[in-house]
């Protein structure tokens, strides 16, 4: 009896379980589709069929599954099970795995597509849910074309064989890809490839640190460095930490390199983000682990020449905190700090960290913050945002 019990409780928590599996099938075989794709604010979204309704699908590559938020309307079946999830900031949650409903991207049903469920009280007015990595996982080879606002997709992994770009092959961790990249001289580091990151390249901490120990020169790419947290990720801010303003020389994709680019570091894992869209197409080619990069100009380089990031809000209890700012900024002279909790602007209350993004910013302008200092006191602040 007693064993009998104790296997009835084993078979009831691996059914409560839930593994990463890419069994979700598609309508169609020897195909090749054209999906439309809206590229807003660095970020690359599909338009999805479900029962009639149209929903909109942000494509994150640096999630290895879907993603379906509290907060949104998206009606999943069904609950499958828990898993242990990891976001790109190192975070760790034990989270609930929900079975979307079947839908149609392009000419394409996908059916039994599974995503994490994500508690959030942050509403997304952008997207209704991501569709991750296991599209490719489940070996479709994709051309991301932002020139003609579509993803070419194919079961046919010869398809885009005699396409011109620059190679580089990736190995899944977590089932995402990973790629090295060429950081000044001789500095190698791996990055995550995640079209749900925006920056075109962020640095890990820990590549920083190493970077700086290994190769004493690699000071002149460091303008400053603060302490603070400014990257958000699926289960909330980065730790705080040492943050490092960057100025890249350069960034070398394969042969093809990226010059003058301001970057910061991060608690997370060093990243290439969708703003590399900006430059050119990637094919993801999953039978041989690789991505191809097709610059938009002729040449084997290009600039960026960007401006650096002064200052970053991040949620904190419920409310918008300034997570970083640098000390050469306009907003640090008018009187920011880290820390600062944001209670009214203009007058107008802020009562969380959802009121502060909707907020109407004028570009150039100066707002009077009300804030509430990591000493409890509260300060008047005008300052650009």
């Amino acid at each position: 009896m007693c064993a009998y019990y104790i296997f009835i409780m084993c078979a009831l928590a691996h059914a409560q379980s839930y593994s990463y599996n890419t069994k979700f099938t598609i309508s169609k075989k020897l195909f090749v589709d054209s999906i439309p794709i809206e590229i807003e604010d660095d970020q690359i979204y599909l338009r999805a069929l479900i029962h009639g309704k149209t929903y909109r699908f942000c494509l994150d590559t640096g999630s290895s599954q879907g993603i379906v938020y509290s907060s949104s309307q998206f009606p999943y079946t069904r609950k499958l099970g828990t898993i242990t999830s990891h976001d790109a900031n190192g975070n760790t949650s034990k989270i609930e795995v929900v079975q979307y409903p079947d839908f149609q991207i392009g000419t394409l049903v996908i059916r039994g597509y599974a995503g994490s469920y994500i508690p959030s009280n942050v509403k997304r007015k952008d997207f209704d849910a991501v569709i991750g990595f296991d599209l490719f996982n489940k070996g479709l080879t994709a051309k991301i074309d932002v020139q003609n606002k579509v993803m070419v997709i194919t079961d046919n992994y010869k398809y885009f064989d005699f396409e011109p770009g620059y190679s580089t092959k990736y190995r899944l961790v977590r089932w995402v890809p990973n790629i090295k990249i060429g950081i000044y001289h001789y500095c190698i580091d791996e990055a995550r490839f995640d079209t749900g990151s925006r920056r075109l390249y962020e640095m890990s901490s820990k590549s920083w640190k190493e970077f700086m120990t290994k190769f004493p020169d690699f000071e002149t790419q460091v303008e400053g460095v603060s302490w603070g947290r400014r990257s958000i990720g699926t289960f909330g801010a980065e730790r705080p930490g040492e943050t490092a303003f960057l100025w890249l020389d350069e960034l070398q994709w394969d042969f093809f390199t990226f010059h003058d680019y301001h970057t910061l570091t991060t608690q997370g894992n060093s990243r290439i983000g969708a703003q590399i869209l900006n430059y050119g197409n990637i094919i993801i080619n999953p039978k041989r682990k690789e991505l191809i990069f097709q610059p938009f100009e002729e040449g084997n380089h290009c600039y960026i020449s960007n401006t650096q990031t002064d200052i970053a809000f991040v949620p904190y209890n419920g409310h918008a905190m300034v997570g970083l700012i640098w000390e050469k900024s306009k907003q640090y002279e008018s009187g920011l700090r880290e820390g600062d909790v944001i209670l009214s602007i203009d007058n107008i209350p802020i009562l969380s960290f959802q009121h502060f993004l909707n907020y109407p910013f004028i570009s150039s302008h100066k707002h009077q913050f009300k804030v509430r200092g990591s000493d409890g006191r509260i300060r008047i602040v005008e300052s650009e945002r």
